[in-house]
């Protein structure tokens, strides 16, 4: 009984904590009276990204995202001029400080909160791009139901960095252009395991590890991520996607009378390294908003190469066959 307390005041201060910023939040577009039943959401925060959104829209669209829930943390390029065309797309606005937000997720879990109880829904960053095994005929309805079969709440990808073969301030994303086609390159292997918040497990790896982490891997960003959650009254993401309450969320694999069963899993694609990554690193170096002081982009702004392709190492994306060929991805027991 006083266990069962304890994690109901934990669960109360954190739906509390989550309230007060979304309470802080400014609707600018609200297309949520169209949120039908059995809409799948996906949550996003972003600042300066417009230049993104046409390509991840259309990418989301395409697997099965009913409707998207956007947080402009001050961004001044024009997103609107992009929102007020799309029929799917809320935003919000706020000033307020991206670090003392949880990173951003306090908003992103007061929106899920306040629209997604009891649905599957997305929560990404615009430069990740969900694939998924089946994706090619199946949609994230298809796979939302086969979790909820398999009494899984919660999907795990591996964020993959995806990269060009060519110098960073050559590896140029236009408006609206595929990312696919600019950085169709990832590591094929390389990755490390350890273990992770709350029962889960941290994976680190790829070009960035190898390139502006290879003397503290360990340091390296985390490529671990739960980005399909069916949520409820309870789900809270930390200060990332990397894990959240509660616990049984952050564990892709379960036991099942004593016997390992397998974790249907996917990618997420992140395509962070192109040639607008070192003037974002100046603005975020400035702002000084991200984990750790924003030591991550400092390591961007110190690597004056900007090189990540490697032969033998890097392979360029076919689809989600390949993945689970290369054993980057499973489709577990969904057949």
């Amino acid at each position: 009984m006083l266990e069962a307390l304890r994690v109901g005041a934990l669960y109360a201060r954190l739906a509390l904590r989550d309230r007060r910023a979304g309470a802080r939040l400014r609707c600018v577009q609200d297309r949520t009276a169209a949120i039908g039943a059995e809409d799948i959401l996906l949550v996003a925060c972003l600042r300066n990204e417009a230049f993104r959104m046409q390509a991840f829209a259309e990418h989301y669209r395409s697997i099965g995202v009913g409707r998207f829930l956007i947080v402009d943390n001050g961004g001044e390029d024009g997103l609107m001029d992009w929102a007020s065309d799309q029929p799917d797309v809320s935003v919000w606005r706020t000033g307020d400080s991206y670090k003392d937000n949880a990173f951003g997720m306090l908003w992103c879990n007061a929106l899920l909160h306040r629209h997604g109880r009891g649905r599957w829904c997305v929560c990404v960053d615009p430069d990740e791009f969900l694939v998924y095994p089946y994706m090619r005929t199946r949609s994230l309805h298809a796979l939302g139901d086969w979790l909820d079969a398999s009494g899984r709440p919660s999907f795990h990808c591996l964020m993959l960095d995806a990269y060009s073969d060519r110098p960073l301030p050559r590896t140029r994303l236009a408006s609206g252009q595929d990312p696919f086609e600019v950085c169709p390159y990832f590591d094929r292997d390389g990755y490390i395991q350890s273990p992770g918040w709350g029962s889960g497990v941290a994976i680190r790896g790829g070009p960035r590890m190898r390139t502006h982490f290879r003397d503290r891997p360990f340091q390296a960003p985390a490529l671990n991520k739960i980005p399909f959650v069916k949520w409820r009254w309870n789900t809270h993401y930390r200060s990332s996607t990397h894990d959240a309450w509660p616990f049984e969320l952050n564990r892709a694999e379960r036991r099942r009378q004593g016997r390992r069963v397998p974790a249907t899993t996917g990618a997420l694609f992140h395509f962070k390294l192109v040639a607008s990554l070192r003037e974002k690193a100046v603005e975020e170096m400035r702002r000084g908003q991200h984990f750790d002081g924003s030591a991550e982009y400092e390591a961007y702004l110190r690597d004056r190469s900007g090189e990540f392709h490697v032969p033998g190492l890097s392979v360029r994306y076919e689809g989600p066959e390949q993945l689970a060929e290369l054993g980057l991805i499973s489709a577990g027991r969904w057949v």
